[in-house]
């Protein structure tokens, strides 16, 4: 055993290696003896744990050295779009630092880039535009007022996409419909044995499962190009995903017992013998996985390491270690200790991967190293502008980098970790439930402010801005319309709840599945997606985006007749479409690639540039993100960005849930705001001529557009509430309408609730949607506890009330009764509102409430003074009495 010791020893005194080699070295020789020495006596041992030591030493330095070019390559890059970004903003004198000759190695001038603001009083001459662009690369935005590169949200989309498109047959078949059911299940097992490489005589199946194991497989490669090391496993089947809560509760030596008899020894080779693990072995090995499981990682980090973390490129080869000897074992095993759904599984690990992959084609392998850089070289960029006399930099610099660090944080977990996971679980529940009951009418806002915003989004990128509403119909209402779209490489937000995690990623964390850490309850968690899908938004919204999708890709085909320079000099529409290839950072060259992609046509006549199609794949997956980015502005939903503004603490702290709390909803305004106002402000720039007067065009037609979008919509809702429609001669109306259509959306619903309710407003507003909860809960024990002891005790000088009479005037029956209705996604839903309001709520009220006939008629006559509607399925009532009375939008009678 001294004999390849001393070598390592001998070789360190000579200066040969240097001391981290030599810790390498014995490290991985220790640890390869242990193993050989349990069946090979001194001598033998010593010689194969030294060549096992050599053979990882090697392996590891060109993986190493692979690593670093890759690091550099995507430095580089990184730096080439924020000097991009900085000369579209009006700098001059950039150093660019990226491209390079491919070999990965730094600039000879060292990592300096510089450039100076433009001049004072002009755009973005105070500077900082290097933090900026680090706020970009973590997820970039649409037009103009994006960074002419990639992004990791924007690259996960992309990479995601590519991976839903080549899942669409199995998405298809076994997505969920309505948030709670789970088609298809009995297949399943089919299409897990096909994985596994078991015959089932299933063809449907075996195609199923191809297309798994071929998804799988590409993103295996995607991985390892990016700097990954994930091996070829035959046989691999299905991810594992453990839940942490079972595998802790059955303690190491029970799980290693119960995983034993499940796994196929033969394939599971150890990789110091390069022979099955021995019982000893394999007993020692697995313990150490039950360790890294129940402790979610924090086995294998060092003090102040974070858990979990550090080079991605290092992590998920060690989830193929555990191989299965049958499907049946598998799906054994994730009933008892992971995910009892395979769908939930396949999809998971895909999410995952594409997560992986973003975050190392954009940062390099070590992607927490590379953003730490890449942060410094903002803040330093700041501080050379603020000694070169740019006032301010410094600070504007490091306080969008702070943001940076907070979307980076959102994006890979670390701003999601519960800090008390009872607390997050609770606090999660609670506004999944309440988003449940406060957004069933939802749709009706976007099918008013769609139009709209579907309007300036076409505008912006050369559109016909009234769209195609053929294909929009033939999307809604074809299935065969929606395969084609599910195949064009774009997310499948169904399969994801993409639109929902927007506004809930709280309960994306630390769930498995329909199980989730900390037993968070499947139930609430799926509530939210289910009512967005039985509005019919969840349809609506993906339609309204691949039909812009379907537009944009139709316009880029029909302009490859010509090159990027004669569409800057054509008309509007083309240089419009130009303007936004360049702001994207596509150049002539990139565009050349693009129109030599062979033509997409899925139907006669109808002839699209797919993304996909582009022979070159790191320009394909860019443009796949700048469609789909764009889409955003079609159909806005809370970006990376509103979130870091929003939520800056963890959850399951006291800050973090309330601020988790209170911004519920607001996510929606601030990124229409933070979207369109600068998109609108380039615009208007870039278009020629006077800017303000630009500006101030598109702005007022966006405002008069979206007041009537509000109008609308608050008609449509007033319907949905057996009400009729309001006067529309009042101004009261409008400046709820230009409220209403002009950034409150879908938070409407609950300001307008809130209103109604019982008069609370900006207070309780200010503290969301769980303020207006727990308003109400106290209102209705504690506020009338303290009412009906104040009743009993009286007056100064008077007699106080007896208890039945106190109890009475409480009216706690009605309250409660309310709040029943006010806190149900059944009174949400539009078109469910107005029946559960008369036919349960006003019934639960009549039981509890004995002046309930009283009060409908004081409701009904303040609804009338106030807002001079009157109710086609009044209060109190089982049917509606008559149709809605339209004249009245014509203004109240005289």
């Amino acid at each position: 055993m001294a004999e390849f010791r001393g070598c390592i020893v001998e070789a360190l005194a000579k200066g040969e290696i240097d001391k981290e080699t030599a810790d390498l070295a014995s490290a991985a020789y220790e640890d390869a003896y242990s193993v050989a020495s349990e069946t090979l006596g001194p001598v033998d041992a010593d010689r194969a744990a030294g060549e096992a030591a050599m053979r990882k030493l090697e392996a590891e330095a060109i993986e190493a050295r692979r690593r670093r070019q890759l690091s550099v390559r995507t430095r580089r890059a990184a730096l080439e779009t924020i000097a991009g970004l900085k000369e579209r903003r009006g700098y001059s004198g950039v150093v660019v630092l990226g491209g390079g000759d491919g070999s990965g190695k730094p600039p000879k001038g060292g990592w300096v880039q510089g450039g100076t603001p433009p001049e004072k009083g002009k755009p973005y001459s105070k500077g900082a535009v290097a933090a900026m662009a680090l706020k970009r690369l973590v997820e970039n935005r649409p037009g103009l007022s994006g960074a002419p590169g990639a992004s990791v949200e924007g690259r996960y989309r992309a990479v995601r996409g590519k991976f839903d498109a080549m899942m669409a047959d199995l998405i298809e078949k076994f997505e969920t419909k309505t948030g709670f059911d789970a088609p298809g299940r009995a297949h399943m097992d089919n299409v897990v044995r096909e994985a596994f490489g078991e015959d089932t005589g299933d063809k449907a199946a075996k195609a199923l499962a191809q297309a798994w194991d071929g998804t799988a497989e590409t993103a295996r490669h995607m991985f390892n190009a990016a700097g990954g090391a994930i091996g070829k496993l035959d046989g691999w089947g299905l991810p594992q995903m453990h839940d942490p809560v079972a595998v802790r509760r059955v303690g190491r030596d029970q799980w290693v017992a119960a995983i034993t008899p499940l796994l196929d020894r033969a394939k599971m080779i150890d990789s110091v013998t390069k022979q099955p693990f021995t019982d000893k072995r394999l007993a020692a090995v697995l313990g150490e996985v039950w360790e890294t499981i129940a402790s979610g990682g924090a086995n294998k980090g060092g003090p102040g390491e974070r858990i979990g973390k550090g080079a991605l490129a290092t992590q998920r080869a060690e989830q193929r270690f555990l191989a299965f000897r049958s499907a049946d074992d598998w799906m054994t095993y994730q009933r008892q200790f992971g995910e009892g759904d395979p769908f939930q599984a396949m999809m998971g690990h895909l999410d995952d991967m594409a997560r992986d992959v973003a975050q190392m084609q954009i940062l390099g392998p070590n992607p927490r190293h590379q953003f730490e850089w890449l942060a410094a070289f903002a803040r330093r960029e700041g501080a050379l502008e603020e000694m070169n006399g740019v006032v301010g930099a410094r600070d504007r610099a490091e306080g969008m980098v702070l943001e940076a660090e907070r979307m980076m944080a959102h994006f890979n977990g670390d701003l999601s970790m519960p800090v008390n996971t009872t607390l997050s679980n609770v606090g999660g529940g609670v506004r999944a439930v309440l988003t449940a009951s406060m957004l069933g009418s939802a749709v009706l806002g976007e099918i008013s402010s769609g139009v709209t915003f579907g309007r300036m989004a076409r505008r912006f990128t050369g559109l016909s801005r009234n769209g195609d509403m053929g294909e929009l119909m033939r999307l809604l209402a074809d299935p065969a319309e929606r395969a084609i779209a599910r195949r064009t490489g774009f997310i499948i937000e169904q399969a994801t709840d993409g639109f929902v995690r927007g506004s809930h990623d709280n309960l994306r964390l630390m769930t498995v599945g329909a199980k989730a850490e900390g037993k968070l309850n499947a139930f609430s968690r799926r509530l939210p997606a289910a009512v967005i899908r039985l509005q019919g938004l969840t349809g609506l919204v993906a339609a309204r985006k691949r039909s812009f999708r379907f537009e944009l890709m139709g316009a880029l085909h029909d302009a490859k007749v010509k090159s990027l320079a004669d569409l800057a000099r054509g008309d509007v529409k083309e240089q419009a479409l130009a303007r936004w290839m360049d702001a994207q950072g596509f150049t002539e060259a990139d565009w050349t690639i693009m129109r030599a992609a062979p033509v997409f046509e899925p139907r006669t006549g109808a002839t699209f540039l797919k993304p996909d199609d582009i022979a070159h794949p790191e320009l394909a997956l860019r443009l796949s993100e700048a469609i789909d980015m764009e889409t955003r502005l079609v159909s806005p939903e809370t970006t990376l960005e509103t979130r870091a503004m929003w939520i800056t603490a963890r959850p399951g702290s006291f800050w973090g849930e309330l601020q988790r709390s209170t911004s519920m909803f607001k996510g929606f305004t601030a990124t229409l705001t933070s979207l369109y106002a600068q998109e609108m402000a380039l615009q208007a720039r870039a278009q020629g001529g006077n800017a303000f007067m630009n500006l101030a065009g598109m702005a007022a037609g966006a405002v008069a557009f979206m007041t009537v979008g509000g109008a609308i919509n608050i008609q449509l809702r007033e319907m949905a509430k057996g009400n009729d429609p309001r006067p529309m001669d009042d101004p009261k109306f409008w400046g709820a309408a230009l409220a209403q259509g002009g950034g409150l959306g879908m938070a409407g619903d609950f300001f307008y609730a809130a209103q109604a309710r019982n008069g609370k407003t900006a207070p309780v507003a200010a503290f969301g949607p769980v303020g207006q909860l727990a308003s109400d809960a106290w209102g209705l024990t504690g506020g009338n506890a303290l009412e009906i002891a104040g009743a009993m005790t009286g007056k100064p000088g008077e007699p106080g009330k007896p208890l039945d009479e106190a109890v009475a005037d409480a009216h706690i029956g009605r309250e409660g009764a309310r709040f029943v209705s006010n806190y149900n996604p059944l009174s949400s839903l539009w078109w469910s509102r107005a029946a559960f309001s008369r036919l349960v709520a006003d019934n639960l009220q009549r039981a509890v409430d004995p002046e309930a006939e009283d009060a409908f008629r004081r409701r009904a006559r303040r609804m009338e003074k106030e807002t001079g509607q009157g109710q086609f399925w009044p209060q109190g009532s089982n049917f509606p009495e008559r149709a809605p009375d339209l004249a009245n939008m014509g203004g109240r009678p005289e």
